[in-house]
């Protein structure tokens, strides 16, 4: 039996597929509430000394403020070291010109204006501290890179359903702990726990939710879920705005996935995995139960069809279990091994300029709630062009276009005078509305390119290391800080090109069938031609066209086609 067979008479996107696609499609609420919540549980107020015993930040009282706190040399209040004098309720009088020392400050008091209390003011993660504070993301970066690798292993071997099920349950416990935590070293813990659940969530929902439709509306699988992302994004911002406090903000996104637990009971599991484990008894029982729901009615031949994974036939019979594959599989066959680098380095290229960008939203104005609505915002037109053009250009023209444009962008940001503030910020979302395009294609794109038995471990193994971007952006522009201003822009405009063109290298998967076994995949967009590399969907010949005409040129002129690999 065959899938793709079946989804002949169920329809691509029948009844049955959409109640599990949707339902599948609001897990990637939580994911981003967790993926991007220590934004606001890690933000860090304004803060000053404390000048004595329940002294509260006040920068409005000038004179008291210029006896006790030195100002730096942009004119703002020093944050970490104050004047070496006697301070009182009564306050205290000076000489603006007398000479004073300076000392570290012992104790601080932070600005409760835009935040109640966060996990910086919770444990002093300022000044020498400061690094404490980019641990805790940092550490949520690495745990959806572990939980990417660990989720699409478990995946792939145990099933999709038992995945994202211990996934949910990891977020909830996970969370709910986080909100009570006392300790700094807990609460790091906590976000690496949350960073794992979230990624080995996200990653999984989108695996079966794409390998339940057909091929005409893997397209629209793949980009809709991104939708639902992204209303995570924007009302992550909501909710802290709402909240202020990290105790109660980490509490509220924690406790309702809990309702996701019952998706076990529900959500059925991916036909296509089954089929690769040769269960076809189980898969029979969901094509029935969805044509059912679809009001359709599949041929008993259909079922009575020769597995294309074993040969035997499934009437009322467990074909044998089939070899469970790793990514070190994917390895072995030299096309599907230069398939993987090639969209993992596209994936860690994605990773580094999107999340490098995200902190330019820090400047799009004085309310850190409002900014981080607006970068989730600007998302939303991506996706449109995604939904408008990608069934017209194609996967990896889109992606090129996007990351073409988008790095050229960049590198175009470093002409402008530095303070021009408002133009480069301009520039820097028009880098993330490209990213952002090019990443919800790249994982469509990657599920559409891996065989089912190692397709979950070869998305997972993509999202661990598009995580090895997402940690290194911020240490680019540290060193942007610390070298020249335009290092940052060189940097992520130079790897979104470079990306961007290298998706030539790989076959297009617009209109192809996924690839159900580990030949078919390494047959798949083996031996392209520059024609076929560079071949435009829509425009002039298809891709199979082409092939069959170089197939025929070799046939004709086996030297002259050898010389044409040679010079490609």
């Amino acid at each position: 039996m065959h899938f793709d067979e079946a989804l002949k008479y169920l329809g691509d996107f029948g009844r049955y597929q959409k109640v599990v696609y949707f339902t599948l499609c609001l897990l990637a609420i939580p994911c981003a509430w967790h993926s991007l919540g220590n934004t606001f549980l890690s933000a860090s107020p304004d803060h000053h000394c404390s000048l004595y015993d329940g002294y509260t930040y006040n920068t409005s009282q000038e004179a008291l403020m210029s006896c006790a706190v030195p100002r730096k040399d942009d004119g703002s209040w020093d944050s970490c070291r104050r004047y070496n004098i006697s301070i009182g309720p009564g306050g205290v009088e000076c000489s603006p010109d007398e000479p004073r020392d300076t000392i570290p400050c012992d104790e601080w008091v932070y600005d409760s204006t835009s935040y109640t209390k966060t996990a910086v003011s919770e444990w002093d993660l300022v000044c020498e501290n400061k690094v404490k504070r980019q641990l805790s993301k940092t550490l949520v970066l690495i745990g959806k890179m572990t939980g990417s690798l660990i989720f699409g292993q478990f995946a792939d071997f145990a099933g999709r359903k038992k995945s994202f099920t211990l996934a949910i349950l990891l977020m909830v416990a996970a969370g709910t702990g986080a909100s009570f935590v006392t300790h700094f070293a807990l609460f790091c813990f906590m976000q690496l726990l949350l960073g794992v659940s979230a990624s080995g969530t996200f990653v999984v929902a989108i695996v079966i939710a794409t390998e339940m439709v057909g091929k005409s509306q893997r397209a629209n699988a793949g980009l809709i879920i991104e939708y639902f992302y992204t209303i995570g994004y924007m009302s992550m911002a909501l909710i802290a705005w709402k909240l202020r406090d990290w105790h109660t903000i980490e509490l509220a996104i924690s406790i309702p996935p809990i309702i996701f637990l019952a998706y076990y009971f529900i959500v059925p599991e991916s036909p296509r995995w089954l089929l690769s484990k040769g269960k076809t008894a189980e898969v029979e029982k969901i094509v029935r139960k969805a044509a059912k729901i679809n009001k359709v009615k599949i041929p008993e031949s259909v079922f009575r069809d020769y597995s294309s994974q074993t040969g035997e036939k499934i009437i009322g019979k467990e074909t044998k279990t089939v070899k469970t594959y790793t990514f070190f599989d994917l390895m072995r066959y030299p096309n599907m091994r230069k398939k993987t680098l090639v969209i993992y380095f596209i994936w860690l290229s994605n990773n580094l300029v999107y999340y490098g960008l995200s902190f330019f939203s820090e400047d799009l104005g004085t309310d850190p709630y409002l900014a981080f609505f607006l970068a989730g915002a600007v998302e939303i037109p991506a996706y449109i062009v995604c939904q408008l053009l990608l069934d017209r250009t194609g996967r990896k023209w889109l992606i090129c276009i996007f990351m073409t444009t988008g790095g050229v962008s960049l590198l175009f940001a470093m002409a402008i005078p530095t303070d021009s503030t408002t133009l480069i910020l301009v520039i820097a979302m028009i880098g993330k509305l490209c990213i952002s395009g090019s990443y919800a294609i790249v994982y469509l794109f990657t599920i559409e390119l891996f065989p089912t038995p190692v397709r979950n471990v070869g998305v997972g193994m993509g999202s661990f290391v598009s995580r090895i971007g997402s940690i290194a952006s911020p240490y680019v522009l540290y060193l942007g800080d610390v070298t020249f201003f335009q290092l940052p822009f060189l940097v992520f405009g130079s790897f979104a090109l470079l990306a961007g063109v290298s998706t030539l290298l790989l076959p297009d998967t617009l209109g192809a069938k996924l690839p159900q076994t580990m030949e078919e995949g390494e047959a798949f967009g083996k031996n392209m031609t520059f024609r076929q590399m560079v071949a435009f969907p829509g425009c002039g010949k298809k891709f199979e066209q082409i092939k069959d005409e170089d197939d025929r040129d070799e046939k004709e002129d086996p030297a002259g086609s050898e010389m044409k690999m040679l010079n490609m």
